[in-house]
């Protein structure tokens, strides 16, 4: 049996980012997280894997932040977990700033592969978007020293969906076809990694009340 980790970032008492209209990071990620455990269920007819997502609800694990990311680490490492995936909603200063982009630690390791494998589905899924790229490395993901990618011992990313404080993304990620595909985009480029046959491209099962 094969473990997917779905790590919804953040979780009150911290919202992460907050769009214009008052759209939070940790519930914008919760629903992709929730939609992307459904849809791989869909995908693995034959229940190869076990989906467990850090959190369930909108409070994140421990109320301190770095007590927080630990947790979220350690709950991949003790399954142990085949491959971890952190989604999030990015945010700057300058409300223009806009586009996706996935991260993974530094150095190249089998990480690379997942990422490179959803950037390239999301940029065929939204050609219209923006993607943030580096390629100064040979493949397209950028890199960090972030904690749930450097303190899990499976291969693991950090996918930024795109600017909740830019008005106009922030309204592109709330659309309810929008977060589908992001759940399909993610299903597929998982259990793609993991080198299972998926059945050819259907119809998006999914609750149509959002």
């Amino acid at each position: 049996m094969i473990n997917i980790v779905l790590d919804a970032g953040h979780g009150l008492p911290d919202p992460g980012a907050v769009g214009p209209t008052g759209t939070t990071e940790e519930a914008l990620a919760l629903d992709v997280c929730r939609r992307t455990m459904r849809r791989i269920n869909f995908l693995d007819t034959e229940d190869r894997t076990v989906v467990h997502m850090t959190r369930l609800g909108r409070y994140g694990l421990l109320n301190d932040k770095s007590a927080d990311l630990q947790a979220r680490c350690d709950f991949a490492n003790n399954l142990p977990a085949d491959v971890f995936v952190s989604v999030h909603a990015n945010a700057h200063e300058r409300l223009e700033a806009i586009g996706f982009e996935c991260f993974t630690s530094p150095g190249h390791t089998p990480a690379d592969v997942l990422a490179t494998g959803m950037l390239l589905r999301f940029r065929e899924t939204f050609p219209d978007r923006v993607a943030r790229l580096d390629y100064s490395d040979g493949d397209p993901d950028k890199e960090a020293k972030f904690r749930v990618l450097v303190g899990t011992h499976m291969p693991a990313v950090l996918f930024e969906l795109g600017f909740i404080s830019n008005p106009e993304e922030e309204q592109w990620l709330l659309s309810l076809h929008n977060r589908i595909s992001f759940a399909d985009v993610f299903a597929q480029s998982i259990l793609g990694f993991l080198g299972l046959v998926l059945p050819e491209s259907g119809s998006v099962v999914d609750s149509p009340r959002g």
